[in-house]
């Protein structure tokens, strides 16, 4: 229903004699308000997106409700704008973000290749330009004073609205405003704006100049804004029923494009008085035609299908406006395009039409108004044109500018495409409050690649440490070719590993010894403890020969000092106590007799950047206690890197085994409770997501975890991660039955919290893919490559 006009003082036409003059303002504040003629002023507020067409359906229905109560928070005498722009970047500045830089080391070769797969996924389609919501708003004020405590109140007010809605939004200032229009008028020139307040006022410049293109001319149906084509569209003829991705949808093109949607109030008691009117009006054009009717003889009275339908819908409306707490709005959608030449234009507003007809609706051109529609598409808060058309409070909020949520972060590393919108996912995990996380997936739905992906990234792009924990020897190629240090772990091994190994910096407490003390009685109760465990009096002794153990050690921390398993066992062996000798006897086993591996000094190479821990040969007798010992040598690699300033990441491949014995799962969960603190980063790896939620201990990890990484899942898995993780059936879908290196990424907490649907498509034909695969045909083909070139090398 279409509002009928009103009699407006004409506004006079002025031609500009500059371009300048053809921009809207007269007047600035730092702050970032913008004054229109006298008394209208505006300003911006930057939205944050979320992920609304994969949520779920009740999070949808919540959203809209907010979005509602959002719209119907301003009167009449607002003006607001919903603002979306596609917007292109400054590519060398794109690429400074996410191109690693080279250190000239031996992995220059790795970081070229990386480098050259980053470029392949940002060069042409969608990840040219990003998309940047925006909501302007326009006010009448006596003075900007009186305008910006209004403002200040309506951002206070929406802000609350939004944070229920999972988004935000903040107030643009005068740098960040005045940016946004100078990279609309001046495409191509993206990044390249500056304000200085003080040096362009020496150089008479006004912010105007600053921002304005080079020129602009307007024809019948397009304009050249610099040397740029442009077209202003609008959206006519809606149907009766939208959908909520429309907004979405005809967006969503690798071009730049401005869509902007003006929204007014319409005074609830005109509008109530409008459609009364209307509705006595048509009830006396079906009075008339009944009248014909019976005049004609006709049995039925013939009333035009049309005069139906549109009084069906001015009665439903009115029983929005009185019973269902809707509003009026006068409503237009202004969609402004852009192109290098008038072909591609002409191409591109194909395009826009094609995908309006998809929801029944139709675009036309603005002739003659392409000045107005550009003043009134830029976020300015202004309308400038006659195609505004009433619609109900949700009828206006069906056009949801929400979309779906993109992650892309300042010194954030790769983790693949967007599923969705098929952007770069750039993220940083130590943006995250806890850091701690989980990937877990079905056997061959690339778990193992998307870890040996992560520590690429880490080994490429920083100086920390990489210690891998390696049950199924599936990392030892990757470790090699980075040079890294592999140690292998089986009771006839000569890489040994020393337990009692222990850094100044082992504790926070000043007396390291209490918490090393902890580690050596799960030790002992693992190869003594039996049933019921140590006894109080057992307990006491082992303390005691600990503390007789390590005196030496403890004066000066000298690493000729460090004791070993056989110091404690001859320490117990002179205790006066039976206990003592029955502990002693216990240990013989682990210390003299077959099973001494971890009765010598470390002899391996623990200091380099990358080790890798191979237990995939300890036997069952060692199992636990091997386990234990590795564990016990991450947190001192640790607590030595805390000391050094480095952090440490730690990946735990098939960590539900990790769970399957009491001792290792509680020296596990302390480890995941203490890491941040020490500037370690844990990740647990494994395909059994339902034997580890059996444990509690590992449940409440996975829970308290701020990143998982979830590929395809088992039916009885999903159900448990819903579950746990509140996730949707659409975002479920993403890990049913899902290709290799497709899932979801959850983003427990800090920036960039959310849900995100990923898909890694790595290239096969590099290097690194081929150090990081884990298909046996894949594996087996490398191999074979590598000693051929071995051959060849010593040829």
């Amino acid at each position: 229903m279409l509002f009928p006009s009103q009699k407006k003082a004409k506004r006079k036409v002025r031609v500009p004699k500059n371009v300048q003059q053809s921009i809207p303002y007269s007047l600035v504040s730092d702050d970032g308000i913008l004054q229109h003629g006298k008394v209208r002023f505006s300003k911006t507020f930057a939205l944050i997106d979320i992920n609304y067409q994969v949520g779920k359906q009740d999070d949808q229905e919540e959203v809209f409700a907010k979005y509602c109560e959002f719209l119907n928070f301003f009167d009449e005498s607002v003006n607001v704008q919903v603002n979306i722009l596609n917007k292109s970047f400054n590519k060398d500045e794109f690429a400074r973000r996410v191109i690693v830089e080279q250190k000239n080391d031996f992995m220059t070769p790795f970081r070229e290749e990386y480098n050259k797969m980053i470029k392949s996924k940002i060069s042409g389609g969608k990840n040219e330009v990003k998309k940047v919501k925006y909501i302007t708003i326009s006010i009448e004020s006596i003075s900007i004073d009186e305008a910006r405590s209004a403002f200040s109140r309506i951002e206070r007010e929406t802000q609350a609205i939004f944070k229920r809605m999972g988004s935000s939004l903040h107030g643009l200032d005068l740098s960040e405003r005045l940016e946004m229009l100078h990279d609309i008028y001046r495409m191509g020139q993206e990044g390249q704006f500056v304000y200085e307040p003080s040096e362009h006022k020496k150089k008479g410049l006004l912010t105007k100049d600053l921002i304005a293109a080079d020129s602009m001319t307007f024809k019948r149906d397009h304009m050249i804004i610099g040397d740029r084509y442009a077209r202003a569209l609008y959206i006519k003829d809606l149907p009766t029923f939208l959908n909520d991705k429309f907004l979405s949808e005809i967006t969503d093109f690798s071009f730049n494009l401005l869509l902007t949607m003006n929204i007014k109030s319409v005074n609830s008691y005109k509008a109530l008085r409008i459609v009364k009117r209307q509705i006595t009006g048509m009830e006396a054009n079906k009075i008339e035609y009944q009248k014909r009717s019976l005049k004609n003889g006709y049995l039925e009275p013939f009333i035009p299908h049309e005069l139906k339908h549109s009084l069906t819908e001015a009665n439903e409306l009115l029983d929005d406006l009185i019973n269902k707490n809707q509003k009026m709005f006068l409503t237009n959608i202004v969609i402004i395009h852009f192109a290098e030449d008038m072909e591609h234009l002409n191409k591109d507003s194909k395009e826009i039409a094609a995908i309006a007809s998809k929801f029944l609706c139709q675009t036309g051109t603005l002739h003659y108004q392409q000045e107005d529609a550009l003043n009134s598409c830029l976020p300015y808060g202004l309308n400038l044109l006659k195609i505004s058309r009433t619609l109900t409070t949700e009828s206006t909020a069906i056009f949801m500018p929400f979309t779906n949520q993109e992650l892309f972060q300042e010194n954030g590393m790769y983790y693949g495409l967007n599923a969705v919108s098929r952007k770069l996912i750039m993220f940083n995990r130590l943006s995250l409050d806890t850091p701690n996380g989980f990937i877990l997936g079905t056997p061959g739905s690339g778990k193992s690649f998307s870890a040996k992906r992560e520590m690429v990234n880490v080994l490429l792009n920083t100086e920390d440490d990489v210690i891998i924990i390696d049950p199924e020897r599936e990392y030892t190629r990757l470790v090699n070719n980075f040079h890294g240090e592999v140690i292998h772990i089986s009771a006839g091994s000569k890489n040994y590993i020393n337990p009692l190994d222990m850094t100044m910096d082992y504790a926070d407490d000043d007396d390291p010894l209490m918490l090393k003390s902890d580690f050596v009685l799960s030790l002992c109760e693992v190869i003594v403890g039996g049933r019921y465990g140590l006894s109080p009096k057992e307990k006491s002794i082992i303390d005691r020969c600990l503390k007789l153990t390590y005196h030496t050690y403890l004066q000066t921390f000298d690493p000729k000092d460090i004791p070993t398993l056989i110091d404690f066992y001859e320490q117990l062996q002179k205790q006066e106590d039976l206990e003592a000798i029955e502990i002693a006897t216990a240990l013989e086993l682990y210390v003299k007799g077959n099973l001494s591996v971890f009765a010598n000094k470390t002899n391996i190479n623990i200091n380099n950047r990358l080790v890798c821990y191979d237990i995939k040969d300890l036997g069952k007798q060692l199992k636990t206690m091997g386990m234990l010992i590795v564990l016990d040598q991450v947190w001192n690699r640790i607590t030595e890197n805390r000391g050094k300033g480095k952090r440490t990441w730690i990946y735990i491949d098939e960590i539900y085994l990790l769970f399957t014995n009491e001792y290792s799962a509680s020296f596990l969960y302390e480890l995941y409770k203490r890491a941040r603190k020490w500037g370690g980063i844990p990740t647990g790896i494994t395909q059994n997501v339902e034997d580890l939620l059996k444990s509690d201990l590992a449940r409440t990890m996975l829970s308290n975890s701020s990143f998982l990484m979830m590929l395809n899942q088992a039916k009885s898995d999903r159900k448990e991660l819903a579950a746990l993780l509140d996730i949707s059936e659409t975002q479920l879908s993403y890990v049913t039955n899902a290709d290799r290196g497709q899932g979801l990424m959850f983003i427990g907490n800090g920036e960039g919290k959310g849900i995100i649907p990923f898909v890694d498509e790595f290239p096969r034909e590099t290097k690194l893919y081929k150090m990081m695969t884990t298909k046996v045909d894949e594996v087996r083909a490398a191999e074979i490559a590598d000693r051929r070139a071995a051959k060849e090398n010593t040829a």
